[in-house]
């Protein structure tokens, strides 16, 4: 089986390679995954494959739970499909015109612009690169609305493809429209020349190393991702796209609840990525696996608890019953912890056997 999977994988790799050749920018990003992107792939391939999971089995436990509850989730998805669509439809255009201005800076720089290569072929290149991000995007509405819709025929209530449908044609859109978008000017900056004189700071504290310092890690890039442009640009669709005669009261929850639903998610994921660096990290000292994930993830899930409880507060200022909020909270933070705790023992382990591996 072992050698079916090799030869198989492979005859798979000539395929590509023979289809890529005469596409040098798709080629080259081919191979750059093959030789160093292959292994996070895979644990980019099994964190999603959890996560799928995870939604299946609570959502299958929320439809059969609150069958009524579950009808009236839907009906609003229903009725607020333009707002949704719009929502995905500005979420793919920033990403794709964020990656196309990236793409555009590298590849002024790479080798692959000396290339003789057709402007037909440039083009397409470029575009399938770009729309990476709505292809994903996507891809990921697919998975939830796909297995929504096979959960909803299961158990005998109304199938979501209006709202799916919707999404994804924003999705599509908003990759289109993206391109109509100015490109941001580029500004070189310039690193100060030694002639220029510079005040010198007296006594500048010598840094000192502790392995407590880790717990505030995750916390702290969870603040350093959640930047004031980026929450910004999240939050200008949903503040535009509010209903005539909503309160401010209500605008107000709905964006606590989803800057609440964002730190949690970027909590789980800088968890998971101090983890891994971590463990990297301390690889020739003799520190213990388990004396580094509980220094690392018992102040992530402190913080989690708290998220959660605001969670779970901001779901009883809505109006839902109290052992609703409760039950809501208690899910979140089970399953944030799971995922966190799971994924940074995976990454810790991960590090060390390709450690062991080298040795």
């Amino acid at each position: 089986m072992k050698r079916d999977g090799e030869a198989w994988r492979t005859h798979v790799d000539r395929v590509i390679r023979r289809r890529l050749a005469k596409a040098p920018v798709l080629s080259t990003r081919y191979l750059v995954w093959v030789n160093r992107g292959r292994r996070r792939g895979q644990r980019v391939l099994a964190a999603a494959i959890a996560l799928f999971i995870a939604w299946m089995a609570s959502a299958s436990i929320y439809v059969h739970a609150h069958r009524a509850a579950a009808i009236s989730t839907l009906a609003w998805f229903h009725r607020h499909d333009v707002f949704w669509a719009t929502i995905c439809a500005f979420a793919a255009a920033a990403l794709v015109s964020r990656r196309r201005t990236l793409n555009q800076i590298a590849a002024s720089r790479s080798w692959t612009a000396a290339l003789p290569v057709e402007r037909s072929t440039v083009r397409w290149q470029a575009i399938v690169i770009d729309s990476v991000p709505a292809l994903v995007l996507a891809g990921v509405l697919a998975a939830m609305f796909g297995s929504l819709t096979l959960i909803a025929l299961a158990a005998g209530i109304p199938v979501p493809i209006i709202p799916w449908a919707a999404m994804t044609g924003g999705v599509m859109l908003g990759a289109g429209i993206s391109y109509l978008l100015p490109a941001p000017r580029q500004e070189d900056v310039y690193e100060g020349s030694r002639y220029v004189p510079h005040r010198r700071r007296v006594e500048t504290p010598v840094p000192t190393g502790s392995l407590s310092a880790l717990g505030s890690w995750p916390v702290r890039q969870m603040f350093a991702s959640a930047r004031p442009k980026t929450i910004a640009r999240a939050l200008a669709p949903v503040l535009v796209l509010v209903p005539v005669g909503s309160t401010a009261a209500g605008v107000m929850l709905v964006v606590g609840s989803l800057c609440v639903i964002g730190a949690l998610v970027l909590l789980v994921a800088a968890a998971i990525s101090v983890s891994a660096k971590a463990s990297r990290w301390f690889m020739p000292l003799p520190i213990a696996s388990g004396l580094l994930a509980r220094r690392t993830l018992i102040p992530a899930l402190a913080s989690m608890f708290c998220i959660a409880s605001m969670q779970s507060w901001l779901s009883w200022v809505c109006g839902l019953p109290v052992d609703r909020c409760v039950a809501i909270g208690v899910i979140t933070l089970l399953a944030s912890m799971t995922i966190a705790v799971a994924g940074s023992i995976r990454g810790i382990l991960a590090s060390k056997k390709r450690n062991d591996d080298r040795l």
